[in-house]
């Protein structure tokens, strides 16, 4: 647990001077003498240049109360020599030729620096106090400004507020290190908010949360969260990504279901229909599954899929031993999207990509519904071009009285689950787990 946060004030009047250079570390004023000057010095002398020998009064008073951050552009360097940071980040630096340049880490915004830091230090923005030579721009974030005054504030005790389809079991567990409610009528006074995809984060419910400062979301995918703006806000996220098998083995269900006509089959017989001359399977061993996207869940899928005897391979740009989408989708009788939904993903599977596929190919799809265009998809299904679908994820969940869902509730050759990829006894157990161990990571074990 970190310190407690007492109610203090400091005025950082007291400036400190750069050697013989006229600037003190707030150097704002005379940046660009001081970055002339900095990006023709030997390192030697650059140390020699900032060392104090004597210590600033009021940094050592913060540091009794709070962890000190210090961020900045080019120069944040000399910060961290003169105020001794817990943590040290600078970005965008003005000058990028001389001795020094190598010596500043490249974060491209004071959120991307200032979450390294909380990250780094395992404290989060309230028990931090940032040191900057430029306004961040980040809300609800102290920061110490030359010659102003800042205080330290001791933080209300924290408010967990937990979506509805999470286990109950969690809240006993998290009773333990504060408040825990239910009711999101209360997410203004919240400082932690535990979700999963039924629960969209975004510019609006962020500012309504004006005590938020760490969410964790019980998904792989991070869709539902508008990551700029909790950075902005300097607000951590975290994922409990523990689903993977359920998932996984509902995409071999799924496969199955569509090999054997299971849920046709089942259909049929309900309404007095013996079609067992229609319903000519195929097997599974020996067919080739072109997965998308090679991540937690892809890697699972992969895992059970060649348990069976299937030839699998996949897409994914940012993993090496894959192949090209164009050439995934030509040779695979069996395309499985388990991708989760950015703006490089949205719509990966278009009109173009369904008529460069394998004729007669299976589709399934078990990462977000905008993954595909669903309007070419039907066109292709009711030609025959894909031979069937399987979906458990929809652009708009639940998908009911959309006229695109009308039509692919009709067709026979298409299986529908109400997005059940994770949703397992053995599953709520990990998330759990999981989502204690996360908080326990930053508030520590009552």
């Amino acid at each position: 647990m970190g310190p407690s946060l007492e109610v203090l004030t400091f005025q950082t009047s007291e400036v400190v001077p750069f050697g013989s250079i006229d600037c003190s570390y707030f150097w704002d004023p005379c940046i660009n003498r001081l970055a002339r000057h900095l990006a023709g010095m030997r390192e030697e002398d650059f140390y020699d240049l900032v060392t104090r020998s004597e210590s600033i009064e009021w940094l050592s008073r913060i540091r009794e109360s709070a962890t000190i951050a210090s961020l900045g552009w080019g120069l944040a360097p000399v910060a961290s020599m003169l105020t001794k940071p817990d943590f040290l980040a600078a970005s965008e630096p003005i000058f990028s030729l001389g001795y020094l340049s190598d010596i500043v880490n490249p974060y491209k915004t004071f959120g991307d620096a200032l979450t390294a830091a909380m990250r780094i230090t395992r404290r989060l923005k309230d028990e931090l106090v940032v040191m900057s030579d430029v306004p961040t721009g980040l809300i609800d974030v102290k920061e110490a400004p030359l010659g102003g005054d800042f205080n330290t504030r001791k933080q209300k005790g924290e408010l967990f507020l937990i979506a509805d389809n999470l286990p109950r079991d969690l809240d006993p567990k998290l009773e333990e290190l504060g408040e825990v409610t239910r009711d999101w009528n209360r997410i203004e006074e919240s400082t932690v908010v535990v979700i999963r995809t039924s629960k969209k984060l975004g510019k609006e419910e962020f500012k309504a949360a004006k005590r938020l400062k760490l969410v964790v979301t019980a998904t792989h995918g991070l869709d539902h969260v508008d990551l700029s703006e909790a950075k902005r806000r300097a607000i951590v996220v975290e994922r409990a990504p523990v689903r993977a098998r359920a998932v996984a083995e509902l995409v071999l269900g799924l496969i199955l279901d569509l090999a054997r006509g299971i849920s046709l089959g089942d259909r049929k017989m309900r309404s007095g229909d013996w079609a067992k001359r229609r319903l000519k399977g195929f097997e599974l061993v020996g067919k080739k599954v072109g997965i998308i996207s090679m991540g937690v869940v892809g890697l699972e899928i992969s895992s059970i899929l060649r348990n069976v005897g299937m030839e699998v391979s996949f897409y994914d740009k940012y993993r090496d031993g894959g192949k090209p989408l164009e050439r995934i989708l030509r040779d695979s009788e069996i395309i499985v999207l388990a991708s989760p939904l950015t703006e490089e993903t949205r719509g990966i599977i278009g009109r173009r990509e369904l008529e460069i596929a394998r004729e007669g190919a299976i589709i399934v799809n078990v990462g977000r519904g905008e993954l595909i265009e669903l309007e070419a998809l039907l066109d292709a299904l009711e030609s025959g071009k894909i031979k069937g679908a399987a979906l458990d994820v929809f652009p708009k969940e639940p998908p009911f009285e959309d006229a695109l869902y009308e039509r692919l509730r009709k067709l026979e050759n298409v299986v529908l689950t109400p997005h059940i990829g994770g949703n397992t006894l053995e599953s709520d157990r990990r998330i759990t787990r999981e989502v204690v161990r996360i908080l326990e990571k930053w508030f520590g074990r009552p």
